[in-house]
């Protein structure tokens, strides 16, 4: 329970090393999207780069009663300079509202940092900064790994046995690849009449192999979004 409280007062993205290539403002911007679920949490990630460089990371972090928050990063030149985070997180005497702000030099130093739980302003030890950037890289890492694996975040609702995108609302096959286990299986016929599925796969035209489920809940589960939580 400890790593996950720290999981969620910290998180989970951000920093990539950066590249020996140099910006190139006219090489097009790319996306990949991507989710994992490690314990009791279930992450998504949108994240944007150019020429192999970060520009920008997005994610969502669900943990049920351990709390909740959405976080944004930024680079510039390939590096860490902004990290913007609002939820949740779980302590003694229940859950507390948090709002996290972090700013770093050239040389990734925190020149700024505003931690705020409950409305008590309380600040950020040197090992608690070191560890948001290093669990930042493995969150990138993921979303990397996952895009050569050919694998993307879907989401989309069960209407009648018909799994219909989020965005386009195109009619998708959905199969498992492993099978699932025969608890969530029977979960997923549950919710096949009527439900929202987050997962992560890989697309085949009309057909989604899903390798991981992220979430699956009742109709009232909108689609969900990227944050936007920096200044543009």
């Amino acid at each position: 329970m400890k790593r996950l409280i720290a999981l969620l007062s910290l998180s989970l993205l951000a920093g990539c090393s950066a590249s020996s290539v140099p910006d190139n403002p006219i090489a097009p911007i790319q996306t990949m999207t991507g989710g994992q679920t490690a314990g009791e949490a279930t992450s998504l990630y949108w994240y944007s780069y150019r020429q192999n460089r970060s520009i920008q990371l997005s994610e969502v972090v669900m943990a049920g009663d351990y709390g909740d928050y959405q976080s944004d990063y930024r680079w510039q030149e390939g590096k860490l300079r902004e990290i913007e985070r609002q939820g949740t997180l779980l302590q003694e005497d229940g859950l507390k509202s948090f709002s996290l702000r972090v700013r770093y030099d050239t040389k990734g130093s925190a020149v700024f940092q505003r931690n705020t739980v409950a409305g008590a302003v309380l600040p950020l030890s040197d090992s608690q900064l070191y560890q948001l950037t290093k669990q930042a890289q493995l969150a990138v890492d993921t979303v990397k790994k996952q895009h050569q694996q050919g694998q993307s975040l879907i989401q989309g609702h069960w209407t009648d046995n018909r799994f219909l995108r989020c965005g386009d609302e195109k009619e998708l096959n959905v199969t498992f690849q492993p099978k699932p286990a025969d608890s969530v299986t029977r979960q997923l016929r549950r919710q096949a009449q009527s439900g929202y599925m987050a997962v992560t796969g890989k697309m085949r035209k009309k057909e989604l192999v899903a390798q991981q489920l992220l979430i699956l809940k009742d109709e009232t589960q909108p689609c969900i979004l990227p944050p936007v939580l920096l200044d543009k």
